[in-house]
């Protein structure tokens, strides 16, 4: 089979998947989430919003996204926040703190941006506007002097990931209300140059040539390559997000040293997770042999069989990969 037609089998395969995670139960306070896996029994939104990002994908599939969408804006905290989800058989709901707030509102703004550049359903940016707007304040309101966030308002650490989907969903979001003439625009968008800002000024190492992966109090951390995650694998996170260009001389760089330290992300397997995010990476900085052996191991060594280490969101960018490489087929 031409690698065309696997990279669209492989696709579809994931795309169907990812559609099993969604819970359809009208009327339950459940309806539309997308949970980490088909078994339907928790749901981590952070890795949920790379869900509906890679269904997406599907113009069949925007049905399955605008419910998770609704699920979401519909079960925010009080303060904009979202929490973890666990559901019994019958679908009751527990909920836990979630591992962060500053990304979760991140990803979720950037996966919104993506929707109605994809769907043009201004209808849904205008009903939904206020609790958007809510969502984007959960950033800002951990945002501190340096420009940089906090995880969570009671974890005071500033991550590099973290800090990059925040930038990114901040500054996806001012480009919407821009669209829209809603003058709040530059308030969001002036906080997002703050994030990158911050980001540069405090996490850019130049002695070391790398990021620093956290920033806390006045401690930053010093990037060791040799440590997979998250020092060598938070390195490609300003490239993901648009922080930093993958041609760039730095982009080249960093991606570059991530190979000389880590050969064998390509191959990783169960017990580890299979870091498919790295595959995306890959197609970015335009090495599609390292992404294309990626996909071809992650579906040998984890879809196949089933894995337990295999969650939506490795099948979200195993989705998101294999579109950038069927691009590249073309």
């Amino acid at each position: 089979m031409a690698d065309h037609d696997l990279f669209l089998e492989i696709m579809a395969d994931q795309i169907e998947w990812l559609k099993n995670c969604q819970v359809y139960s009208p009327g339950n306070r459940a309806h539309g989430v997308l949970c980490l896996d088909p078994g339907k029994n928790r749901a981590v939104p952070y890795f949920s919003n790379f869900a509906a990002l890679a269904l997406l994908e599907d113009p069949s599939a925007y049905a399955f996204v605008e419910r998770y969408l609704d699920w979401y804006i519909l079960n925010l905290e009080e303060n904009g926040t979202m929490r973890d989800y666990y559901f019994e058989e019958d679908l009751r709901v527990k909920t836990a703190r979630p591992d962060s707030e500053d990304a979760y509102a991140g990803t979720f703004l950037f996966l919104v941006g993506r929707y109605l550049k994809k769907t043009s359903r201004a209808s849904w940016l205008t009903v939904n506007l206020d609790r958007l707007k809510k969502i984007a304040r959960v950033i800002t309101s951990l945002q501190c002097r340096d420009g940089l966030t906090f995880a969570r308002a009671d974890h005071r650490v500033k991550y590099l990931m973290d800090n990059c989907e925040a930038y990114r969903g901040l500054s996806d979001f001012a480009e919407l209300l821009a669209g829209i003439g809603d003058p709040e625009a530059r308030f969001f968008r002036l906080r997002a140059k703050m994030i990158a800002s911050g980001i540069e000024r405090e996490l850019w190492d130049l002695h070391r040539i790398s990021y620093r992966p956290q920033k806390k109090c006045f401690f930053r951390s010093r990037t060791r390559w040799r440590v997979f995650y998250p020092d060598a694998v938070c390195q490609v996170f300003p490239v993901l997000y648009g922080l930093v260009a993958p041609e760039s001389a730095r982009g080249i760089r960093l991606y570059t040293e991530l190979n000389l330290h880590h050969p064998d992300w390509v191959c990783r397997r169960p017990p580890d997770y299979p870091w498919m995010l790295l595959g995306y990476c890959a197609c970015l900085c335009n090495d599609f042999s390292r992404a294309r052996a990626k996909a071809l191991f992650s579906r040998e060594a984890y879809v196949l069989p089933r894995s337990d280490f295999w969650y939506c969101l490795e099948a979200a960018y195993l989705v998101l990969t294999c579109a950038l490489l069927l691009a590249g087929t073309r």
